[in-house]
């Protein structure tokens, strides 16, 4: 009995320490999907808080596992157990149960709060047009993705509608994304922003993020959407400075000058039909 106890005090200890070691770890370890928007940096703490926290609790059933394996392998000599004793211990299990339920709902009320705080503006809307915003960094620099078999393709309303083949937008601007799609259902993943939403006819999604750092980055269509869905991805799309925006987006009104009267006029959501376009 007393070698079980001695056994049973180390693996107590080398859990501890175990736990320990891991949460400092994982508090200082980098976490998808990184810091490039205010987006991602609160999806990246949520996750690191459910590390730590789910470490320790995984350590503990590893403990318990090595526990019945190696110290509880062999049954103890005196069969003469009570059926308290054989049903475990009652204030251990409440502690346990009473712990477990307090943590699941302080996480549920913790990612309910974040949730909201993350997306103020987010939310579907079915309008039909609506007003280009001014080309002004005071406010949301409004963005369209239109996602279509097997390609998204952008549009700049403050910049007179001009549409893009890869996404180009400044950093430290707050972005409003609109997302709608042609034809099947398809879904906008910008991973490095922390940003998905799914691209449904007549619908436009709305999502609201900050870049907050520079870098060519990936997009990638995560709704199965066709043959080609696999390869329906932006691997281009840049945050560059307001100034590099700026130039570029005055190159891409100039390319686009002769061709602006073939495309309908901009709204949130398109109704595709060839024979309405000029001639």
């Amino acid at each position: 009995m007393r070698n079980r106890r001695s056994l049973l005090t180390l693996l107590i200890v080398v859990w501890f320490v175990l736990a320990v070691v891991g949460d400092i770890g994982l508090a200082l370890a980098p976490m998808p999907p990184g810091q490039a928007s205010d987006l991602a940096s609160s999806e990246s703490l949520v996750i690191r808080l459910l590390a730590v926290i789910a470490w320790p609790v995984f350590s503990a059933v590893l403990a318990a596992l090595v526990m019945t394996l190696f110290i509880n392998r062999v049954a103890p000599p005196d069969d003469n157990r009570s059926p308290a004793e054989l049903r475990g211990n009652q204030r251990l299990q409440t502690m346990w149960i009473s712990a477990t339920i307090v943590v699941v709902l302080s996480l549920a009320v913790y990612g309910t709060v974040a949730l909201a705080n993350d997306q103020p503006g987010a939310g579907i809307s079915t309008v039909a047009a609506a007003e280009p915003m001014p080309a002004n960094v005071s406010q949301p620099l409004e963005v369209q993705v239109i996602a279509q078999q097997w390609y998204f393709t952008y549009r700049y309303p403050a910049f007179g509608g001009v549409e893009t083949d890869h996404l180009v937008i400044p950093v430290g601007q707050k972005i409003e994304f609109h997302i709608t799609s042609l034809d099947v259902v398809h879904s906008f993943w910008f991973y490095a922003l922390g940003v998905k939403a799914d691209a449904v006819p007549l619908n436009d999604n709305v999502v609201t993020v900050t870049p907050q750092q520079t870098g060519t980055f990936r997009i990638q269509c995560s709704e199965l959407c066709g043959l080609w869905h696999g390869s329906m991805s932006d691997d281009d799309a840049q945050i560059v400075s307001t100034s590099d925006f700026q130039s570029w987006i005055a190159q891409q009104q100039a390319a686009d000058a002769p061709i602006m009267k073939f495309l309908q006029p901009y709204s949130h959501t398109y109704a595709p039909n060839p024979l309405t376009y000029p001639a």
